[in-house]
């Protein structure tokens, strides 16, 4: 693989980063707002085994953070001369 085509993953994987940098962000503000109107502890709120109405957005801002953990791992290794490959899992 030529350097250009990498830096185009690089591109694409950024782009990927920051859209879900967006998604998260407004997944939490709306998290937060729910937690303070309810008048939940932290800790109690963002429990993902309780029986919550809102543990599928907290597991989902899990997801988008690992994701984008992922991410950042994949322009880290660019940065050293790694070649991105987008066809890795993200687990």
């Amino acid at each position: 693989m030529d350097a250009a085509d990498n830096d185009l993953r690089l591109i694409a994987v950024m782009r990927r980063y920051f859209a879900l940098r967006e998604e998260l962000t407004r997944l939490k503000s709306a998290l937060e707002g729910r937690r303070k109107a309810m008048g939940i502890p932290v800790g109690e709120f963002y429990h993902v085994r309780s029986e919550s109405e809102h543990a599928v957005d907290v597991v989902r801002f899990v997801t988008l953070k690992k994701e984008m953990d992922f991410l950042m791992s994949l322009a880290e290794g660019w940065a050293r001369g790694d070649v991105i490959r987008l066809d890795t899992p993200a687990d």
